[in-house]
């Protein structure tokens, strides 16, 4: 009888990521990756390699870190935790410090159940695809013996360079005698975003900003704004500020109990950008899920907008392959380049709202532009398999048919989650009644055609 042969680890769209505990999350896949990822920066140069590590605050985090960090031992490579943090925390230490990577270890939105790690490069960057596939296809072939274990040298000192980095991106900002309410969802930025806030004067309402390893995400944080809402207008604050669980999105409430996503960011940030000369190429970069008003609003101002595919990565490649200045998703990442570093941070964001002259003088509701919102019904309709959609009949078919009906007043967008077993279904124009009918008839379509 032989053993099975060891599976390749598949990256997603951000990462490995799944239940905890089960492939491609199990302890051997996990030790595998690592020293799959270590000889691959030992490909990179000759140099003495450190890769310094962060988590979200999930109970599963620290066997996870004790994994890689074996792994990573086998090709003598040694390991630095910084702890708690967010990922574009641990994302900057990278890039800042003398570190030859990074590893994030974070489910980002999804329950405390699952997890997942980011791999960035020294850069600060995620890695490459290719470089993914180079690791992916690595692991599974490694004879890994007996390993070590070794512990990881703690470092959480480092959190506190990243706030004079945050200090000194925002120098004159004063919010002394201003209330701001914070949910860090009890994940990264649970302790961090609070004390930054609170170091640059502000009277800080922390909500949800208490890991205890199982309720990171859980009714708060970026994808329940809504439970912040009654506290912001009772506080009296000029904004709520809503992280997801690794910190890299936000979502605002605004200082009228208005909840505000990525796409009244990438419009109130990217008009001031413009009007003072400082948004590069007069163009903003978002992906196919934003809303068509905050397109017509934009141009309505006289800025372009390049639209790219679903995922940070996407919007980032294409900032960096033009040299442009802002980005968003709707879901709440907003990517700034004028400090030369590319990365979506919703603290960061934060300060840049906080930042606008409106904000302090009149409130933040005062700030933000608003715009006429197409109606847009999102369904994520569960499938066990993802084979090509447009090697699927009926879903073309019902796609195209509902597009000619939509004609240039809406649009439909059809895709695979990267992360889960799910097909977004997204309708989007000018009469709700169509679009709600609209999709409900493509979701079904879909799942009848996907069902195995």
């Amino acid at each position: 009888m032989t053993d099975e042969p060891t599976p390749r680890p598949e990256f997603g769209t951000d990462g490995l990521r799944g239940p905890a505990g089960q492939p491609p999350l199990d302890p051997d896949t996990l030790r595998r990756v690592g020293a799959a990822f270590g000889l691959w920066l030992q490909r990179q140069g000759p140099e003495r390699k450190r890769v310094v590590i962060a988590n979200d605050g999930r109970d599963s985090s620290s066997w996870i870190l004790e994994c890689l960090a074996q792994g990573l031992s086998s090709t003598e490579v040694s390991s630095t935790d910084i702890g708690l943090a967010t990922t574009p925390a641990l994302a900057w230490i990278t890039r800042s410090g003398s570190f030859a990577a990074g590893i994030m270890i974070s489910a980002s939105h999804n329950p405390a159940t699952d997890n997942g790690i980011k791999l960035f490069a020294d850069d600060g960057h995620k890695i490459s695809d290719a470089a993914q596939d180079e690791i992916a296809d690595l692991a599974p072939k490694l004879d890994l013996g007996e390993l070590t274990t070794p512990r990881a040298k703690e470092e959480s000192s480092l959190l506190t360079r990243y706030q004079e980095r945050l200090a000194n991106s925002f120098v004159g900002l004063d919010l002394s005698g201003k209330t701001i309410v914070v949910d860090a969802a009890n994940g990264g930025g649970s302790d961090l975003a609070p004390s930054t806030l609170r170091a640059l004067g502000a009277d800080v309402v922390a909500m949800h900003c208490e890991p205890d390893g199982w309720n990171i995400n859980e009714d708060c944080g970026a994808l329940h704004p809504d439970g912040i809402v009654e506290t912001v207008i009772a506080s009296g604050a000029v904004l709520g500020i809503c992280l997801d669980g690794d910190g890299d999105r936000g979502i605002f409430v605004d200082d009228r109990g208005r909840i505000r996503d990525g796409d009244d960011c990438l419009l109130t940030i990217g008009a001031h950008l413009a009007e003072h000369g400082r948004l590069a190429d007069n163009t903003v970069v978002t992906t196919v899920m934003s809303n068509l008003g905050m397109h017509k609003a934009l141009r309505g101002l006289g800025i372009d907008i390049a639209v790219t595919p679903v995922g940070d990565r996407h919007v980032t490649q294409c900032m960096r392959d033009r040299g442009l200045t802002l980005g968003a998703e709707t879901s709440g990442h907003v990517i700034f380049a004028e400090d030369g570093y590319l990365a979506g941070d919703g603290l960061y964001t934060a300060l840049q709202l906080l930042a606008l002259p409106q904000t302090l003088e009149n409130g933040s509701a005062a700030a933000f532009l608003d715009f006429e919102r197409f109606p847009q019904i999102l369904l994520n309709v569960p499938v066990e398999s993802k084979p090509p959609l447009d090697d699927v009949p009926a879903v073309i078919a019902c796609r195209e048919e509902i597009e000619r009906s939509l004609g240039d007043d809406g649009r439909v967008v059809l895709r695979y989650s990267g992360t889960e077993n799910l097909c977004r279904v997204m309708v989007e124009g000018p009469v709700e009644d169509d679009v709600q009918r609209f999709a409900a008839r493509l979701a079904s379509v879909v799942e009848d055609s996907l069902r195995t």
